[in-house]
This record gives C-alpha cells, structure tokens and sequence, in this order.
C-alpha cells in the first residue's frame, strides 16, 4: 500500500510427526544411544538414516515402533556411530546430531621396589620394578634429582626399560647430598612420583667453562681478572708466584701491590688489583685449585686523554630558537680540546659560546636557527666526538578539524571548508580529489591569520568529492557530497476530479519544483503508453497528459509520478 502500511500473516504447516528428536545427543564411547519419536497416525512406517545413509536391523541397531512412538536404540556406541541421525516420514523429518565422547583415560600407576645404593664411588646406584599391574599403553620412566636443602627437581634421565641404574657425580652442578624421585609417563598420563630412600653425597668434576684473560688497564685503574669453573669449588690466586690470601679489600703482601681483593660467587672467582702502576705490568697471575692450574699477564699503560662521553655519535634535533648544548667530558682535566663545525674551527661569537669546567667542554647555542645546525666535532688529543645537529622550524599543525568532515549540500547552497592552523603565516594547500585547486568563480580560498577556508559560493554537483588542506606536517580531510534538491509537484496539490463528456477534449496537467525531471503517467495501477487517443506533452516544469477524444472508457484514476511525490487525478467520462 502507500506509504509504510504493511500486514503479514504466518503459515504453520502440521505435520505428521508431534514429538520430534532433540537437536544434539552427547552419549559416553561404549553406552547406548536411544533416540524417540512420536507420529500423529498409528502402526505408521518410518525411516531411520545416518548421514544419508539407511540404518538397517542388527544386533547393534535396533528399531522399534508402539502405536505413535518409534524408537532407535544403537547398542555400545563407538565413534563411528556419530554423525546426523533421521527419522523420516513421508515429506516430514526431524533430525538429531549424534555425538559420541570418549571415556576418560587411567593415567598409569607408579613404579615399585625403589632402592638407592651408595656402594659406588662418587654415584648414586637407583633400581626399581614396573608398576602393578603393568600399563596397556607404552610407557616410560622419569628420574628426576634435588639436592638436600633446595626446592628444585631437575630431570636427570629417561628410560622405557626397569632395573638399575648409575648417575655419576661428574654431571652434578655442584657437591652436594642428592636425593632422587621417580615416576612413569603414558599417554594417558603420569603417575605419582616415588620417592628413593635416602640420599648421596655427589662431588661434580671440575673444568674452566671461561678462563682467565690478559688484562691491560691504564696507570692508577683497577685491574680484575676473573674465571668460572663448571661447579662451585675452592681455589687460590697467586701474583707472580706469591699467593694472595683472601683477607679484606685492602689486604697485600711485601708491597707486590697497593691493595686486592679476592672474591668468590659459587663457580664464579675474581681477584681485583687495586690502582695499578707501571712497575706492575707484565706480572703473572694464577689461579689453582684441584685440576685446574691457569694464568695470565697484567698489561699497565700511561693514560692517553680520552673522551668519556659521548662514546658514539650523538644526533641532536632541536627547533628553531631553542638553546642547544653539545657537551664531552674528558679522562683529564686541563687536557687541550677543538671544537669544529663541518671542517672548519669554531670561533666564538653572539651565537656560538664555548665554556670548559674542570673535566666539561661544551659548546652552547643560545638560540639555534636552521643555518647553525652541521656536523660538530669535539676533538682531544686522538680520540674525538661527533655531534650531527639539525634545526627545524616546529611543525604545522591543524587545530581544527581534528577528524576527517563529511558535509552534504544541496545544489546552488554556500558551502565553507574551514581550517585552524597551529602557527599564522603557514603555507597551506588545498587539494579536490588529489589535484590542487584554483580560484574561480566557482571556489574561492581565503585566510585570515591562524583561518583558512576554501567557498563555494554556488555549490554544483561536480563540485563533490574529497578535498584536503594540507600544511609541511598535517593535513585535515573533508568529504563533501552535493546532491540536488528533491523534486516536489507544485501543483495540483490535492486529488482533482474532472467530470466530461464524451468526445471532449481533457487535459491533465502537473506542474514540478524544476525542470529535467522523469515523470511517469499511471491510469489505474497501469503505466500509460501514449497513442492517438492518449498524448504527453512537456514544457519544463510542465507536464500534461492529454485526451483529445475522451470516451467513457478512458475514464479512471491517473496519476503523475515525479520522484517520491505524485499527483491524482479522477476522471470520470459520460
């Protein structure tokens, strides 16, 4: 009907089945699966299916039928039995999806008879028997170790076969009592661990996982050397022969050095030479300890200057008026220092200072601008530190809009895309459908300090699409769609009745809100075609639909059609 007026009307079709089967059925691997249906008519054939496929009588599927109620039993279903289960009658069926799960696996029991023996030397003798009764599945054992005093198990093997067992003590990360558990992994699971009785005493070997180094340290620096063996065990350090006892920071002996320090962390050893001189470079340092005999040599050097930081080339980017400072610091105070820009020396000026405090050199620009920026370079005695400077004027930003703008018009409305730039005297763009625009008649672009808008004073439809402003580091994007206005029948504005004679000439006509619009005749639900005895004439916003001969059986109800609007005419012909 016109308008939005609707009714609906719903069809439920009864079928002959009343009790239909439940959309999912989850039964256990191994149970019975009973599916039930009931019909409208007695002593009725069904049909069962499975995936399509017909279920037929046997030992394990079984069909039942007792007045209304058919009924299907699967006996121990298996995982083969899952799938769509139908019952068919006639043009009718309901339909059940069968799924079987599977029944929950018993994780394996634990290993017996565990006995742990201490006869061998420096190893630990384990033995034990499977669990009772023995695992269906294959299976294998997992010993694990924890050294007395620790929280931690550490897998030590895997085996599938039972009976004995040695675990060295070479393999032990460090000396120490061991005790160790048990247990056996299926696929159905892991069993409770079964705890050794007892516990042994295990000694690891040692070996040099890193070894000593020759050090070489500048004159009054501290010189370390260190090691780490494969377990945590004692050991001593000797200084050219003479041992160094492990006695405080700040012990020596017949003025080898000024001061050592003797450390230990588990494996890890270091002894420390405090404040090296000259006179002790090429001296020999040894550490032994059982199974382990290595040195190395102290190098001492005279201490060139050095620039401590920076130690890599630094990048500095700053805007333009900002204050940049490039600072070194050097290993001397007092040491010379030149500082260069792009090759050339340095010279102070009003916008260029270079200030020296103690070990600090700097060199300050108090309000940087884009022609000061260059490649910096701090040089003292024959190390050197490179500064890369940029200075940029600080970006442009758009302030408003911050998200892009859809904007619909009408034709021949005034339409105004506007910006708000961060900075006043910023280069803007504007940009329709990725190419620059240009001023006409038709677009105008203004700007007024932080303000700049681009006008259609008489927006068309080709002026839609998608238009951009653009500054050096933003840009804010604006959708505009132009449409034209809907097209409305002026006059008539009510339903007009016309009454004529026959043989007359009638004359319907309808005036729109514009010209070069499609308008459609209608006569009684038909779309008229035109003829001898039926003539459409337009004048732009003019339409007509003319008789020139009426007869009674022209008579009806027309109607003019334009866009959404319509007019209706009645016209009645004796």
């Amino acid at each position: 009907m016109r308008g939005r007026v609707r009714t609906v009307a719903a069809v439920a079709v009864k079928g002959p089945i009343t009790r239909r089967l439940p959309r999912k059925l989850d039964v256990l691997e191994g149970e019975n699966a009973v599916l039930s249906v009931e019909v409208r008519g007695a002593k009725v054939l069904g049909r069962w299916t499975r995936d399509g496929q017909e279920l037929p009588a046997s030992p394990r599927i079984i069909q039942t039928s007792s007045n209304h109620t058919h009924t299907l039993v699967l006996v121990g279903v298996t995982r083969q039995d899952a799938g769509v289960v139908t019952f068919s009658l006639g043009s009718s069926h309901t339909s059940s999806r069968l799924r079987v799960k599977c029944m929950k696996q018993v994780p394996p029991g634990p290993p017996v008879s565990v006995e742990l023996g201490t006869g061998c030397s420096n190893a630990a003798l384990l033995s034990w028997k499977p669990p009772v009764p023995a695992p269906d599945t294959a299976f294998t054992y997992r010993l694990e170790r924890q050294e007395v005093g620790t929280d931690a198990w550490v897998q030590c093997l895997t085996t599938e076969a039972a009976g004995m067992v040695e675990v060295p003590g070479d393999g032990m990360p460090n000396e120490g009592d061991y005790r160790f558990r048990l247990c056996v992994v299926s696929e159905h699971g892991q069993s409770p661990y079964i705890l050794f009785p007892g516990s042994v005493h295990l000694v690891p070997a040692v070996q040099v996982q890193r070894g000593l180094q020759d050090v070489c340290v500048q004159e009054g620096d501290d010189a370390t050397f260190s090691l780490e063996l494969s377990t945590s065990a004692q050991g001593a350090w000797f200084l050219n022969g003479a041992e160094l006892k492990a006695k405080g920071p700040e012990s020596g002996s017949r003025d080898e050095v000024q001061g050592y320090l003797v450390q230990q962390h588990g494996p890890h050893h270091s002894l420390l030479l405090r404040a090296t001189r000259p006179r002790d470079s090429g001296a020999l340092i040894t550490f032994l300890c059982p199974g382990v005999h290595i040195s190395a040599t102290l190098h001492v050097q005279e201490p060139p200057v050095k620039i401590l930081f920076p130690q890599d080339q630094v990048c500095v980017a700053a805007e333009s008026s900002e204050r940049v400072v490039l600072s070194c610091e050097l290993s001397q105070a007092g040491a010379p220092v030149h500082w260069y820009k792009d090759g050339m020396v340095a010279k102070e000026s009003e916008t260029l200072l270079l200030e020296r405090k103690g070990l600090h050199c700097h060199l300050i620009l108090p309000a940087a601008q884009p022609q000061d920026g260059g490649k910096f370079v701090c040089k003292a005695g024959d190390d050197q530190a490179v500064f890369h400077v940029t200075i940029t004027e600080p970006p442009v930003q758009i302030v408003q809009p911050q998200d892009e703008m859809f904007l619909t018009a009408v034709t021949s409305e005034r339409v105004v895309l506007m910006c708000q730039v961060s900075q006043p005297r910023a280069l803007v763009g504007w940009y329709k459908n990725g190419m620059e625009v240009e001023e006409s008649k038709y677009l105008v672009l203004e700007s007024e300090g932080l303000q700049h808008r681009l006008v259609l004073p008489s927006v068309r439809l080709q002026d839609g699409g998608e238009f951009v402003c653009s500054t050096r580091d933003d840009s804010a994007f604006f959708t505009l769609t132009v449409t034209d206005p809907p097209v409305r029948i002026v006059s008539p504005q009510d339903m007009v009745s016309l009454a004529s004679l026959s043989s007359e000439r009638v004359v319907l006509k309808c005036e729109l809100s514009r010209a070069g619009v499609p308008v459609r005749w209608y006569k009684d639900g038909l779309e008229v075609e035109e003829s001898r005895t039926l003539i459409l004439e337009n004048e732009g916003p003019h339409h007509r639909l003319i008789l020139p001969a009426a007869q009674p059986q022209d008579g009806g109800k027309f109607v003019c059609k334009a866009g959404e609007d319509s007019a209706f005419f009645n016209v009645t012909i004796t």
